[in-house]
């Protein structure tokens, strides 16, 4: 989850990964509380210091799916701490059922938070974020990606069976943290400008940007080392569901099956 204002300040990311619950109530009970739903052994090892060295907030659940709990502690951390609490903001969000929960509408009045609800499939031009943040970022991130597969297989032995590894949570954190970081605060702002929430301002364009924008990585050489590695199979075999897809998914991939 992403949050920046019409100034183009940027404000740490939320993110959520997919980890299966503790089986013991107790012990899920106290991750959640004191750990934002990870282990005591995955927070001490990895999840804490990224926290500390980005104030990202990561969290967990078992869908990796944005729920009310989530919801509620984004506001508090984003909006629930600021200096001057009297201070109005309207903020744009999505019309997504997780988020436009009556505790949150009854919390955000008490805060001075005025909530504006996107229109469904109107996020396109009215939503800041897919307007003109989510393109850039989404360029680097995957340019991150590249990086890290070309990496894997600049060094390895080709007396060995390759073997692709894949990023862990740390890596993803990382990624987003710098790439989010690296998005201009001209982007930030031009987004609200190109939904016509702000006004442009006397010599401002679009062109700022666009000297910026970063630049997609060409993964053909990637695809053919993979190759030579014998890291793709060429060929398709039976899909079938698993434990993986979400309830969501899941209905979807079934109706295409069905067809």
């Amino acid at each position: 989850m992403l949050l920046g204002d019409s100034l183009g300040e940027k404000y740490p990311p939320f993110v959520v990964f997919k980890v299966k619950p503790s089986k013991i109530q107790d012990t899920q009970k106290e991750n959640e509380n004191e750990r934002h739903g990870f282990s005591l052994l995955m927070w001490n090892k990895h999840i804490q210091k990224v926290q500390n060295d980005t104030n990202m907030q990561v969290y967990t659940n078992a869908k990796r799916w944005w729920d009310r709990h989530l919801t509620m502690r984004f506001f508090k951390f984003q909006f629930g701490n600021r200096p001057n609490l009297l201070e109005p903001i309207l903020l744009l969000l999505d019309d997504f059922s997780g988020l436009w929960i009556d505790e949150l509408v009854e919390y955000t009045k008490s805060i001075k938070v005025t909530l504006l609800k996107i229109p469904p499939n109107a996020t396109s031009v009215c939503q800041p974020a897919d307007a003109n943040w989510n393109g850039p970022l989404k360029v680097r991130q995957r340019n991150k990606w590249i990086e890290s597969l070309r990496e894997q297989l600049r060094v390895r032995n080709p007396e060995v069976a390759f073997k692709l590894k894949t990023s862990d949570r740390t890596e993803l954190c990382k990624w987003i943290f710098s790439t989010w970081s690296a998005v201009a605060t001209s982007t930030i702002a031009a987004g609200f400008r190109k939904c016509g929430l702000i006004e442009r301002g006397c010599g401002e364009n679009e062109e700022t940007e666009a000297e910026t924008a970063p630049v997609q990585e060409n993964a053909d050489d990637i695809v053919h080392e993979m190759l030579r590695a014998g890291a793709l199979d060429m060929e398709v075999g039976e899909f079938c569901l698993d434990d993986d897809f979400d309830d969501m998914f899941r209905s979807v991939a079934d109706s295409n099956l069905q067809q």
